[in-house]
């Protein structure tokens, strides 16, 4: 039985931002920031990814000194996400180490990003959110994916509409 998905994103204060996931038993913290790597950015576009076809991407986050990668894997319905922990920005891989793995179907794993997302960019202006995250909130990209996530929604339902007949 599949476990659900919980992410949290707290609002970014002086380019710092919690990010918390959790699944089952497992669970993933990090207080991430917004250099070297656009991760915001790259994640909304890495769901994209996955949701649109079969592939792998990641998403580099960093931690300071800590490093991580989001390794979003999509093969037919579902997705796996694996989060890998470098101990600093050498990312070397005998170092590192799987903290948190997660696999789902395709709705199951991207659905509460982007409601977390969504809630995040509806609590705080977006001035303040600039401000505070030190970049702009991706909005051309969050619209994509609240437009493929609606799409895979109406999927979903017109599926499960389809064998319940």
């Amino acid at each position: 039985m599949n476990q659900k998905l919980r992410v949290s994103l707290e609002s970014p204060q002086h380019g710092f931002m919690s990010l918390r996931l959790s699944s089952g038993k497992e669970s993933f913290v990090a207080v991430v920031s917004h250099v070297p790597y656009d991760s915001l950015r790259d994640l909304i576009e890495a769901l994209c990814n996955v949701m649109a076809s079969d592939g792998e991407v990641i998403v580099k986050w960093n931690s300071e000194p800590e490093e991580y990668d989001f390794k979003l894997a999509a093969r037919d319905d579902s997705i796996k996400l694996d989060i890998v922990r470098y101990p600093d920005h050498r990312r070397l891989t005998a170092a590192s180490s799987n903290v948190f793995s997660f696999r789902g179907s395709r709705l199951d794993a991207c659905l509460p990003f982007w409601k977390e997302l969504r809630g995040l960019h509806r609590r705080i202006a977006q001035d303040e959110f600039d401000r505070q995250w030190r970049r702009e909130f991706p909005e051309s990209e969050m619209q994509e994916l609240t437009k493929q996530i609606r799409a895979l929604k109406r999927e979903v339902e017109s599926k499960s509409l389809g064998t319940a007949r």
